[in-house]
């Protein structure tokens, strides 16, 4: 059986809900961050980086989200989640790369700019230039999938993918900046149809959170 480290809307929540839409057995491990708990050396044993999430699949261990995510996909691959056929899968992994190398990376500044730097100010520059660069990243990303996602309301068109999964939980990451990820029509287009999946659902529940409570706004 799968195990999987998580905390609550933490970058588990892809992989949870890929575990959810997979239909498989697994044991969540839920790590209490208010202790830092994954920075204790049992967790660390596991994940050298003390970041959340990993995976473990008997005597293998992963860590790195979207490595989890496509690590799950390729073991299930009757649950379709990666496109089957060129040149669809290779633009599914050009987006999933995209967003854990470019959009995910710039969360980590604009939310923790002080693993950066100690001077307030720095910090607070840090933040903004994060926060201006990621309004450029989404608009890159609502540009890619376009209005019509290629005749479906996922980002690969009509075919669910890990990429839905993922723009979704950045998205509910940007709820607190000024302009969130839904304010590009494409995006929001295919986080609502992301967001009322029943696995998504059942992700959400069983990690205690909620939606954006100002979606649409």
């Amino acid at each position: 059986m799968y195990k999987l480290y998580w905390a609550p809307g933490t970058a588990a929540m892809a992989p949870q809900a890929v575990l959810e839409e997979i239909g498989v057995a697994y044991e969540p491990i839920r790590l209490d961050i208010a202790t830092r708990e994954h920075e204790q050396p049992a967790y660390k044993a596991l994940n050298p980086n003390g970041r959340i999430p990993t995976l473990v699949d008997g005597d293998f261990v992963l860590f790195e989200t979207a490595a989890i995510c496509q690590y799950l996909a390729d073991r299930h691959p009757e649950a379709g989640l990666v496109p089957a056929e060129h040149p669809l899968r290779g633009r599914h992994y050009q987006w999933l790369t995209y967003m854990t190398n470019t959009i995910q990376a710039g969360f980590l500044d604009w939310f923790h700019p002080d693993w950066t730097f100690a001077d307030p100010a720095q910090q607070a520059a840090l933040k903004a230039a994060a926060g201006e660069k990621l309004y450029r990243n989404f608009q890159v990303l609502d540009d890619g999938i376009g209005p019509k996602s290629a005749g479906g309301s996922y980002m690969l068109g009509s075919s669910f993918s890990l990429c839905d999964i993922y723009v979704a939980m950045l998205t509910r990451w940007s709820r607190f900046m000024e302009r969130p990820m839904w304010r590009w029509v494409n995006i929001e287009r295919v986080v609502g149809a992301t967001y009322t999946r029943p696995a998504f659902q059942r992700m959400m529940q069983k990690q205690g959170i909620a939606w954006a409570e100002n979606w649409g706004k």
